[in-house]
């Protein structure tokens, strides 16, 4: 739910910003994502007994050093108004993919039975990137099965291979021979 939120707010930002406020975006909210990882800032957050204002003053002039723009300063305003400021890492996580997105460069996940050597990532980057007309990083993690997964989150692609379900493909191709 947080996420979908988030994906409203950045998507509302980005209207009206190039790509340099986005990354600027970025720098500010990676680092209140960071301090959101502190306990002690996500209690000053959520504290009921602290106003808005209090909110916004502590994030603005306390944790960003009154060094942002206008813009920015804005944004932080109005998630406080709304009281939507602990959706701060899922904002982080939407900025970031927004910019990728307008870069054309993706992360995606191989999941596999055992590791492949970093010459093969490398290729597997290239051509699978080149097929999808985009850029991918590519991330491996070796699982228990007996198939292959590439995953591309952001894109929505999902291209697996596995034994049974060849097999199972194979049985019923042959049974409709029959």
């Amino acid at each position: 739910m947080k996420e979908l939120i988030a994906k409203r707010y950045i998507k509302a930002y980005a209207k009206g910003a190039s790509l340099e406020e986005m990354q600027a975006l970025q720098k500010m909210l990676l680092l209140l994502g960071a301090a959101f990882e502190i306990a002690k800032f996500r209690e000053i957050l959520t504290a009921p007994s602290l106003s808005v204002q209090e909110k916004e003053k502590f994030i603005l002039e306390k944790v960003l050093d009154n060094k942002i723009d206008s813009k920015q300063a804005n944004f932080i305003k109005i998630l406080a108004e709304y009281g939507r400021l602990e959706i701060l890492p899922q904002l982080c996580a939407e900025v970031a993919s927004y910019i990728a997105m307008l870069n054309k460069e993706y992360i995606a996940t191989l999941i596999t039975p055992s590791a492949y050597e970093a010459s093969m990532l490398k290729e597997f980057e290239e051509k699978f990137g080149k097929k999808l007309g985009v850029k991918l990083a590519l991330e491996q993690r070796v699982v228990e099965n007996a198939g292959i997964k590439l995953v591309v989150e952001d894109l929505g692609v999902e291209i697996s291979f596995s034994k049974e379900k060849l097999v199972q493909d194979l049985k019923n191709h042959i049974l409709k021979a029959f």
